[in-house]
């Protein structure tokens, strides 16, 4: 009776993969937006100005607006955006059948964000000093929402970006949240408001998907969701919505209705994508390149300057990562974590902080933002008086 019951379990699991499996005829693979050749660029640019010329850059950019309380601060954030990228990967299917949205590996580019080649005339252009956006993707396009304007980008040091959150510091939110509502509120205090902020113009709206870097960007933060998951969080929902309403894997997203839960799966469902170098080899890469993408000697590098902090540092900020065994505990990625080679780099910079008007736009408990700015600077200090030297 016992092994009856257990191969029933088995077996309504295995139906429940099934069925959550179907309609992912096609799973398209998001890839780094800089691992495109040129011909694939050219025709995703095709297929994206056929999308604004048929006024689908207005209509997310009106629902994005619409929902904006419903969708930041608070835990719908991530399956949210899921589902809306996910929303517009599909339209741009319509066009492409194997369209699928790049990310940006902005971690990789966060010291100097500017002098990204993603921002250069060859992918979505640079800046527009509070005008329109004069090469790259998007170039001479009318945006619809608000209004018919020009595409504008606004860098916050003029023709400069402050430094971005370095993938040091994301690493080690990942590891120290186990919850998806600290995990969710210390990437919206950080990486995702720098970089909004950082382009300015559209992006520093509430109709910021107006910017194709929306959705690169997007796609960068739900790839880092996709890797904490993958660390034990496969199903973690928790927190609440705008009201102060509990969330669970049946509560209706914003806009769409869909339950959270059908949002928490690649590769099943509606979710038909996964990301270059995704969850399923993950445990055998090395720490920092789950969260980043540079060279594999830059994130050999930092692993390995990493387990030399001292033992109370990685504890604080690195409690999965240990002089033994390396990240994840037990990776054999840092084993060489011991020898004596000198380590080389930067000393790690301040991330710059969210600014008032962001914070107001979003209705952020200023008390809580504060404290993630103080947390962020303290770990840029601990790490440079130990010595440490980014890669990055």
């Amino acid at each position: 009776m016992k092994i009856l019951s257990i191969c029933g379990i088995i077996a309504a699991q295995l139906l429940v993969h099934l069925a959550d499996a179907q309609g992912c005829s096609n799973v398209v693979l998001r890839r780094d937006i800089m691992s495109l050749s040129q011909q694939e660029w050219n025709q995703m640019t095709y297929v994206l100005r056929r999308m604004n010329d048929d006024g689908w850059f207005r209509y997310f950019a009106d629902i994005h607006n619409y929902e904006f309380g419903n969708i930041h601060g608070n835990d719908h954030f991530f399956p949210f955006h899921r589902r809306y990228l996910r929303d517009f990967e599909e339209v741009g299917q319509r066009y492409d059948r194997n369209f699928a949205v790049p990310f940006w590996d902005e971690l990789r580019d966060s010291r100097n964000p500017a002098g990204s080649p993603v921002m250069s005339s060859a992918r979505i252009g640079g800046n527009g000093f509070g005008a329109c956006v004069s090469d790259g993707l998007q170039n001479g396009w009318t945006m619809s929402f608000p209004n018919p304007h020009c595409l504008s980008r606004l860098y916050d040091m003029g023709n400069q970006m402050h430094s971005w959150y370095s993938p040091e510091y994301i690493y080690s939110v990942m590891q120290r949240n186990n919850d998806m509502h600290g995990f969710r509120e210390n990437i919206e205090f950080s990486l995702h408001g720098s970089v909004h902020l950082g382009i300015g113009g559209d992006m520093s709206t509430p109709y910021s998907s107006n910017d194709f870097a929306f959705f690169l960007h997007h796609a960068n933060l739900d790839r880092l969701w996709d890797q904490w998951q993958s660390w034990g969080h496969a199903d973690t929902i928790d927190g609440r919505d705008r009201f102060g309403n509990p969330l669970g894997l049946g509560s209706a997203l914003p806009h769409y209705g869909d339950p959270i839960g059908s949002t928490m799966r690649l590769g099943t469902g509606r979710m038909c994508f996964r990301y270059v170098g995704g969850s399923s080899s993950r445990r055998e890469q090395s720490a920092l390149k789950l969260v980043s993408a540079p060279a594999a000697s830059s994130a050999d590098s930092a692993d390995t300057n990493l387990a030399r902090l001292p033992a109370n540092l990685l504890q604080k900020w690195f409690p999965h990562v240990n002089h033994e065994n390396g990240p994840l505990n037990g990776s054999n990625s840092t084993r060489s974590s011991l020898a004596p080679s000198a380590p080389s780099g930067k000393k790690m910079v301040y991330p710059a902080p969210l600014t008032d008007a962001w914070v107001s736009m979003h209705r952020f408990d200023r008390a809580k933002v504060d404290k993630a700015m103080q947390e962020a600077r303290e770990f840029v200090d601990d790490l440079n008086t130990a010595n440490y030297l980014s890669p990055y």
